[in-house]
């Protein structure tokens, strides 16, 4: 799959069957929509072209908004599902000032447009103007197709982003993972903390977030760490150790049967399941001991928990 981040880097060839969206946790709704746009392409023997945008359009137009996955992390979710091309669009205050119109002609600039996909909920452009009934009516003009598909979701409760987040924000990201078909991932890099895990025989990899990244709510997590090629298992701390009187969320990932230094590393969290709160211990000690039942506990979720498996949408 090609990704590009401008749509000059795309050139008019053959036709393609498009989807657009924020796709953020490109959840199994999101998966559904996209193998349907690349299933159709090949049928049709055209190429196939997922456009979306990062941040989130809410990140930039509501301060304080906050966002499952980032580009990277977009990207390498949408690449199992087998698109052409992934075009993630920087999303500005200005764009989103782009009359629906405007932005509409800059993508049939660059691309063949044959067909288009989109969600029923889909709006984009100044004040969300260009939604499905404009995409028909330029579709018309324009000579394409437009192929609306409704929110998927088991049984009667559809999948969205909104409630994904929600999910994570609560802590539950065993069923957030459900509705994803993914578990949330957190990447950044291996930073200095303080170094009180080594000190108390639990040496943890403090990993640096973006600030526009939706983190599980405070609490002890049993998770996946990724370096490289390598999948750990992992105890995982979100919150603010409050033992030692933190006043910031970090995430401190304890990695098991490890031996090594991950600092300055790019690593990526994946988080399984919940294990417990976040407390504030009186004595270090109980602490300690606190941490070795964690990691019992940890063991046991990864060995049973599986791989989010396939819903029928």
């Amino acid at each position: 799959m090609r990704v590009v981040r401008d749509l000059h880097a795309l050139e008019r060839g053959r036709p393609v069957v498009m989807t657009i969206g924020a796709f953020d946790g490109v959840h199994r709704g999101h998966q559904f929509l996209i193998r349907q746009v690349v299933n159709r392409a090949r049928d049709i023997d055209c190429d196939s072209l997922v456009l979306t945008f990062d941040p989130r359009p809410q990140v930039v137009l509501r301060p304080g908004s906050l966002q499952l996955t980032d580009a990277t992390e977009k990207a390498r979710i949408i690449a199992a599902d087998g698109p052409a091309t992934t075009a993630i669009l920087p999303f500005t205050r200005e764009l989103s000032q782009v009359p629906p119109g405007q932005f509409l002609v800059s993508v049939l600039d660059h691309v063949n447009l044959a067909e288009i996909w989109i969600g029923a909920d889909f709006a984009f452009g100044h004040n969300r103007e260009g939604n499905v009934d404009f995409l028909i009516r330029n579709g018309q003009s324009g000579g394409f197709a437009v192929h609306v598909v409704h929110r998927q979701g088991p049984s009667s409760t559809p999948i969205s982003s909104t409630a994904i987040r929600e999910l994570v924000a609560a802590g539950d990201v065993r069923h957030a993972a459900t509705l994803l078909g993914h578990f949330l991932r957190i990447t950044g890099p291996v930073v200095q903390g303080f170094g009180r895990g080594r000190e108390l025989g639990f040496p943890t990899a403090n990993v640096a977030y973006a600030d526009t990244q939706q983190l599980p709510g405070t609490g002890i997590y049993a998770a996946y760490a990724h370096e490289g090629d390598r999948r750990l298992p992992a105890a995982v701390s979100v919150g603010f150790n409050p033992t030692f009187g933190g006043d910031r969320v970090v995430v401190e990932a304890y990695v098991l049967d490890f031996e090594g230094d991950l600092a300055n590393r790019a690593i990526g969290i994946d988080f399984v399941g919940r294990v417990r709160d976040e407390r504030k211990f009186d004595r270090v000690d109980d602490l300690v001991a606190q941490m070795r039942e964690d990691v019992v506990a940890v063991r046991e979720i990864l060995a049973e928990v599986e791989e989010p498996g396939e819903l029928i949408l």
